[in-house]
């Protein structure tokens, strides 16, 4: 293989920790509310402090990656992830829980923005689509954190120790793989790929990330209640079994993971703005069906679809976020990420809101109301680097 197929195959490694660890611990979520009799409102504290610490996390990542390289932040960051995803699920009390969440929250920012730059690095030295194929192995490792949840909690595995091998496979692949990411000077080599001409050195542009971040937001705040909030819907709010909730996300990100997995074709033959969009329509539909469920299993299928249809947008943009400033990528990239936590908290605050004014049954109508976002705002993921001679020659790196 060869140092840039090696540097793929490290992402993807990275996107696969990063997914198994994270539906891993999200999809015990209801059993540790359980475990801790935690109210709705309790969840949303523990959600949004795992959140804000994440946005730390996401720029401290920024910050680290302009100094030490995204690579070696990659790896310290998944490091700390694999590590502190476990403690959650031990927690005896409600404070507890928060601290090890939060600690966790750190390294999860971290890492959610450190894959993607090295994603959109070695996405620009192959001068074609990469990243969705990237999430699309983040999903495909989510469907088997969520399964094996579904399993353990069936099989009654005591909670915690069935977290314990996913921390070490972590570990053991991050330990693998890291001396394969691409180093500063290939990043750095990467990014002048994407530009026909040679740059000076400018400020990031705030608007045009804003404009990236608003749609990028929606699709994380819809994501956050699928994710965070569908296991208690299906189970306290439609009367499904305990053990439907990991199921609900595992389909969830079944049918994710079946859109990118040809996404970066679809994207190359259509464009990233009409994929969007299209996308985001169908997210509108998804949601009707979700909120009008007359039984958990119609739900079901509107989770499944709902997946489908925002597949594409955090990969965009990524990728769109990079190349409106490609001389500054990594903090371009650290920065629209913080649209991830702030659709998470808000997510968090107001379906908790909403399910102890009204009931768990009313938690999907706020995520309709802001899913319009997606389609009206697609425009904003058509930004492409420029092609060059450069970018049409087999990419090597040294």
């Amino acid at each position: 293989m060869t140092r840039l197929q090696l540097a793929r195959m490290a992402v993807f490694v990275a996107f696969a920790v990063q997914g198994l660890t994270f539906a891993s611990l999200i999809t015990r979520l209801e059993s540790i509310a359980t475990k801790l009799d935690l109210s709705a409102g309790d969840v949303f504290v523990v959600l949004g402090i795992t959140t804000a610490v994440g946005a730390v996390g996401s720029v401290v990542a920024g910050h680290l990656a302009t100094r030490m390289g995204s690579a070696a932040t990659l790896s310290l960051m998944l490091a700390g992830a694999s590590l502190t995803a476990v403690a959650p699920a031990f927690a005896p009390t409600m404070v507890t829980l928060l601290v090890l969440n939060g600690v966790y929250g750190f390294f999860l920012g971290g890492v959610d923005a450190s894959m993607n730059m090295q994603g959109t690095a070695t996405q620009d030295a192959y001068a074609r689509p990469l990243m969705n194929g990237f999430h699309a192995m983040w999903s495909a490792a989510a469907v088997l954190g969520a399964v094996y949840a579904t399993v353990t909690i069936a099989l009654g595995v005591p909670l915690g120790l069935d977290m314990i091998p996913i921390a070490v496979i972590g570990l053991a692949a991050n330990v693998a793989t890291f001396r394969f990411l691409l180093p500063p000077a290939a990043v750095d080599a990467a990014e002048k790929r994407s530009s026909s001409t040679q740059r000076t050195k400018t400020p990031l542009p705030w608007r045009p990330l804003l404009l990236v971040a608003v749609p990028t937001f929606a699709m994380w705040f819809i994501d956050s209640a699928a994710s965070a909030w569908g296991g208690i819907y299906v189970v306290d709010g439609l009367g499904a079994a305990a053990a439907a909730g990991p199921a609900i996300y595992a389909a969830y990100q079944l049918v994710l993971l079946a859109v990118r997995l040809p996404g970066d074709r679809i994207v190359a033959r259509f464009g990233p703005e009409r994929v969007i969009r299209t996308g985001g329509i169908v997210g509108v539909g998804a949601l009707v069906l979700i909120v009008a469920a007359p039984h958990w299993s119609v739900a079901a299928i509107g989770f499944a679809i709902l997946g489908g249809s925002l597949a594409m947008v955090p990969p965009q943009s990524f990728v769109a976020a990079a190349h409106i400033s490609p001389d500054n990528a990594e903090e371009a990239i650290a920065r629209v990420n913080l649209a991830n936590y702030a659709g998470y908290l808000a997510a968090a605050s107001l379906i908790a809101a909403v399910a102890e004014l009204f009931g768990e049954r009313s938690m999907f109508v706020i995520p309709l109301a802001i899913s319009v976002l997606i389609p009206l705002m697609a425009g904003r993921f058509a930004t492409r680097p420029p092609a060059t001679q450069e970018s049409k020659k087999s990419p090597t790196v040294s």
